[in-house]
C-alpha cells in the first residue's frame, strides 16, 4: 500500500493542479462542484482564487519538503467549498443531487487531509472513517434516485446499464456501511477505490477522448479523478486500520 499511495500522492497533486488550471481557462467556477451563483459580482475573482489556492496546493504536495502545508491548504480549500457553498444548497433546496455535491467536497477533502495528518490520532481517525463512510452511503443513495441518469453513462457497449448503476449504487452503499461500522475497512476502501477507478478509465477518458474540448467532461474527469485518488488515499492510510485493528 506504500506505492499506491506514492503514486496517489503525485496524482493528486497533478489533478489539483489541473482543476485550478480549468478555472483560469473558463474564468469561471467548477461547474456544479463550485456551484458559485450565475451572476454574482465574485464569480470571476472567486475562480481565480480558487484556479491559484489548487495549483499551489498540487505543487506543493507534489514537493516532499512541503507536501504537509499543501495537503492542509488543499484539503481546507475543498472543505470549505463543502461548507459554504454545497452545505447552504442541502440546507435549502432538499434534494439528493445538493447532498452529493456535499459529499463529493466533504470526500476530497477528507482524502487529501490524510497527506497532513489531520486525523493521525485514534480519535481523529474514527472521525474520518465515519465521515469517509458517510459520504460513500450519500453516493449510493444518489445512484439509485438517478438510476437513469447513471444507467446513461454506463458505457454503451456493456449490458444491462440499468442494473449496473443498481449495482455500483449498492457496492457505494455498502463500502460505506462498511466504513461506518468499523467492518473490513481495508477491504471495503480498496473495493470503493477499484470501482471509482473503473469510472474514471470507462466512462471519463473516454468522454473527453470523444469530445476533447467539452468543459464538461474536461471538469467532470478532473473531479472523478480527485474522487478516486482520495479513495485511493484512505485505503492506503495505516491510521485508518489501526484505528479499528
Amino acid at each position: 500500500m506504500d506505492k499506491v499511495r506514492q503514486v496517489a500522492t503525485i496524482v493528486i497533486g497533478l489533478l489539483l493542479i489541473y482543476l485550478g488550471i480549468l478555472n483560469i481557462a473558463w474564468r469561471d467556477s467548477l461547474l456544479s462542484w463550485q456551484p458559485t451563483p450565475d451572476g454574482a459580482s465574485w464569480k470571476i475573482p472567486f475562480a481565480y482564487l480558487s484556479a491559484l489556492i489548487l495549483i499551489v496546493s498540487g505543487i506543493g504536495i507534489l514537493l516532499p519538503q512541503w507536501r504537509t502545508r499543501g495537503a492542509m491548504l488543499g484539503a481546507a480549500w475543498i472543505g470549505l467549498w463543502a461548507l459554504l457553498l454545497h452545505l447552504p444548497r442541502v440546507v435549502t433546496i432538499h434534494d439528493t443531487a445538493a447532498l452529493l455535491g456535499l459529499g463529493e467536497a466533504s470526500a476530497n477533502a477528507l482524502g487529501i487531509a490524510t497527506l497532513a495528518g489531520c486525523f493521525d490520532t485514534s480519535q481523529r481517525a474514527r472521525l474520518l472513517r465515519l465521515g469517509f463512510g458517510l459520504c460513500l452511503v450519500i453516493f449510493g443513495v444518489s445512484h439509485f434516485v438517478y438510476a437513469g441518469f447513471t444507467a446513461q453513462m454506463v458505457p454503451a457497449w456493456l449490458p444491462q446499464r440499468l442494473g449496473l448503476a443498481y449495482l455500483t449504487g449498492s457496492i457505494h452503499a455498502l463500502t460505506g456501511a462498511c466504513l461506518l461500522a468499523g467492518i473490513r475497512v481495508r477491504l471495503a476502501a480498496t473495493i470503493e477505490a477499484l470501482m471509482m477507478s473503473s469510472f474514471v478509465l470507462l466512462v471519463h477518458i473516454p468522454g473527453v477522448v470523444a469530445a476533447p474540448h467539452d468543459r464538461m467532461q474536461l471538469t467532470m474527469l478532473g473531479m472523478a479523478g480527485l474522487l478516486t485518488t482520495a479513495a485511493w488515499l484512505v485505503a492506503s492510510w495505516k491510521s485508518l486500520h489501526s484505528e479499528v485493528a
